[in-house]
């Protein structure tokens, strides 16, 4: 049985203890960066335990993602 990219991006973000972002995802698990927005997005809308880091410092491609606290040693910038 085939994943799907939101299967592919769910278990990615599980497995992260630092976070990744969209924009890593074409190079880790081959899902566009576009659509691993739209599928974070819609985990965040089905209330999965999304954590963020960057996100009003940064473009949305770039935001540190995680299913599950981002490790606290990952520096966070005023």
């Amino acid at each position: 049985m085939q994943h799907s990219d939101k299967q592919h991006v769910r278990e990615l973000l599980i497995a992260t203890r630092y976070g990744v972002s969209a924009a890593e995802m074409p190079l880790i698990i081959g899902v566009e960066q576009d659509d691993a927005l739209q599928i974070i997005h819609g985990l965040i809308a089905e209330s999965e335990n999304i954590h963020s880091l960057g996100e009003k410092e940064n473009p949305a491609e770039l935001v540190l993602y995680s299913i599950g606290e981002i490790d606290p040693r990952v520096k966070k910038y005023p």
